[in-house]
């Protein structure tokens, strides 16, 4: 009876040995392997792949740019992609050489700071051709647009128009006041310019005593603007459509102790946080560099075979003041 009790106990311990064994088999042959169901990556969300994406770059000698390369070069390092960035040093003829070394390169992806709107067509057409992605960032190239991802920047209508409001509210409507543009043919700057007549056209009490391109630039801001201090007696207001030129502007009027100018810019610059603190430039406009942002993201979503719904995308834009300045200081550059 005792032999048989043991026997029974033995074959029940090995029936249950192998059910457990057989679940555990049953359970590894329909359990799902981790790499049959991958879980799509956001763009640069650590996907682990490694891409090789060229930044042809206008120029390093204007603020803005330069900031907007540094955040593409940080991003792209800290999402573990190798990055190519090209100096045109303002020269069209340059930059569309750079393309051309960057497509042969097969990089897979391209991003554009173009020097004007219209002088990298060629090179956006070429890049296109070979099949690589082309974002452009801050000027928009539209005569190709069909050709390009996207554009990021900002709505340099509403930027204008932004700065001529400024202007009429700190005159009143009524005064002498000068425009300092950007460079011509330039996108930002004739935009700007038609956002900044689309308000103070409104207002016959105001003069436009002088109107001159300034080519962004800050030591030629401050020669246009000493010759017109000297061909103006009255002034009230100057509205410079970006930070480099209304640093030059301020230059001039204090240099030529001229008192009660109230000078407005655009991009918000660390030096026009500090003229603004000082009082010496009255208002500004941000210009967020973080455009640059969505461009890679735009040319690594269609690298993941993604496909961009917004070609066009534009970042807020704020009147800063004295008063608000701090709100926006993670912007500064």
């Amino acid at each position: 009876m005792k032999t048989t009790k043991k026997i029974l106990a033995m074959v029940l311990s090995l029936c249950m040995v192998l059910a457990l064994a057989a679940c555990g088999n049953s359970a590894k042959d329909t359990a799902p392997a981790e790499t049959q169901t991958p879980v799509a990556d956001a763009p640069g969300s650590g996907s682990g792949k490694t891409y090789h994406i060229g930044m042809a770059l206008d120029t390093y000698s204007n603020a803005i740019n330069a900031e907007i390369a540094r955040i593409f070069e940080e991003v792209c390092k800290e999402r573990g992609y190798d990055v190519t960035i090209t100096d045109a040093e303002g020269d069209s003829s340059k930059q569309l050489a750079d393309i051309s070394t960057l497509v042969q390169k097969k990089v897979d992806g391209i991003i554009v700071l173009p020097v004007s709107s219209n002088s990298v067509d060629e090179g956006i057409i070429a890049a296109y051709d070979a099949g690589i992605p082309i974002a452009t960032v801050l000027r928009d190239t539209p005569n190709v647009a069909d050709k390009y991802v996207c554009f990021s920047g900002t709505d340099d209508v509403e930027l204008g128009s932004i700065g001529g409001q400024w202007i009429v509210d700190a005159t009143g409507g009524e005064g002498k006041i000068v425009y300092i543009t950007g460079r011509t043919g330039v996108s930002t700057a004739e935009n700007r310019t038609v956002g900044f007549h689309q308000v103070v056209d409104q207002h016959p009490g105001l003069e436009i005593v002088a109107e001159q391109d300034g080519n962004y630039n800050r030591s030629d801001a401050m020669t246009i603007m000493e010759a017109i201090l000297q061909a103006n007696p009255e002034i009230d207001a100057v509205w410079c459509a970006n930070d480099e030129m209304a640093g030059g502007v301020c230059q001039a009027i204090s240099a030529a102790n001229r008192q009660g100018i109230l000078v407005g810019g655009a991009n918000f610059q660390s030096d026009a946080y500090d003229r603004l603190m000082s009082g010496e430039q009255a208002a500004d406009i941000t210009t967020p560099c973080a455009m640059v942002i969505p461009a890679i993201d735009a040319i690594v979503t269609v690298l993941e075979g993604g496909t961009v719904t917004e070609k066009t995308q534009y970042y807020p834009l704020d009147l800063i003041t004295k008063e608000n300045a701090d709100q926006f200081k993670d912007q500064l550059y």
